[in-house]
């Protein structure tokens, strides 16, 4: 006899607007190309469908995680025993000018995307997210962005789901975020407003390769979850340091552990050489913190992810 899935009530969910799967390779869904299975991957396209996946996750009381773009996402282990849940393009992949300087995007749609189409509106001011990847909802989650500056500088107002499945909107007062951290990561995020600027050609185009121009030391031709750790304050100066620097100045540039090695071109990237595992990664994260704590006295804290590991834990029950 055919044993039971003990994950079959959320298989019977698939239907119309919402696709329920069972050991889902998570290589191809990150940018560090992982090398780790889902127990379930859920991909949704309607927010009712999603307000019944998490009653029957909360029901189970299984462990869950949103996965957006996969661009800051590090799963610690080979095996992700819970679901992963995924927003699909077709029902939160929206893109509409609201006329003035206002545009409403959906959780789904990619960064890129975003850039390109605020400019076919004749809009700008997103550009410092130029060669940053990943997906509007992940983005605000983390208050990803260039420097000093945040996507959610830019928000005017949200529409959020939360895990209970009630669903808001939120303006941009009524939430709080800083370098790298937004409230809205504790939600999910089904679309956003956004108020931009009207478009001058000439000083867009310079913004974007400008930013292009500081990526070029990047490693972006290799698989990485981008920069790993935060750039912290100088405990003398109160001043922002490159944690690349912090970690290029401990000599570990070209450090590796297993597959994952320290970029030899940027300090704060992680490299996936050849199909590495979380359990690479997470080893390499911990010899680096301790390493530029030793020499500096500077605690670097996680700018990515870490899904069911033991540094930054971002699962949640249902």
């Amino acid at each position: 006899m055919k044993r039971r899935s003990p994950y079959a009530p959320l298989l019977s969910l698939s239907g119309p607007g919402l696709k329920v799967q069972s050991n889902v390779d998570l290589l191809p869904k990150t940018t560090m190309k992982m090398n780790a299975i889902a127990d379930v991957f859920a991909t949704v396209d309607q927010p009712h469908e999603l307000k019944r996946l998490f009653e029957t996750i909360r029901q189970m009381n299984v462990p869950s995680f949103l996965l957006g773009g996969g661009a800051n996402t590090l799963f610690a282990s080979t095996r992700f025993e819970g679901v992963v849940v995924k927003l699909g393009p077709t029902g939160f992949g929206k893109l509409e000018w609201l006329g003035g300087n206002l545009i409403r995007v959906g959780a789904a749609v990619n960064l890129p995307k975003l850039i390109k189409y605020s400019h076919d509106c004749h809009l700008m001011g997103l550009e410092f997210l130029t060669k940053v990847p990943g997906t509007v909802g992940g983005a605000l989650a983390m208050n990803a962005g260039a420097g000093e500056w945040g996507l959610c500088d830019y928000v005017e107002r949200v529409v959020v789901m939360t895990r209970s499945g009630f669903i808001c909107c939120i303006d941009r007062y009524e939430f709080r975020y800083s370098y790298r951290h937004s409230d809205l990561r504790d939600v999910i995020v089904l679309e956003a407003d956004f108020r931009l600027e009207p478009l001058n050609a000439s000083i867009a185009t310079k913004r974007e390769e400008e930013l292009k121009s500081k990526k070029k030391g990047q490693p972006y031709h290799l698989p990485s979850c981008g920069c790993i750790f935060k750039n912290p304050k100088d405990p003398v100066t109160g001043l922002s340091i490159s944690a690349g620097r912090l970690i290029d100045e401990a000599q570990l540039k070209g450090y590796k552990m297993g597959a994952a090695e320290v970029s030899k071109e940027h300090g704060n990237f992680l490299v996936n050489k050849d199909n590495s595992s979380g359990e690479d990664f997470l080893a390499l994260i911990s010899l680096v913190r301790d390493l530029v704590w030793q020499r500096r006295g500077i605690e670097l804290e996680m700018e990515v992810q870490i899904v069911g590991g033991p540094l930054n834990s971002v699962v949640l029950a249902g």
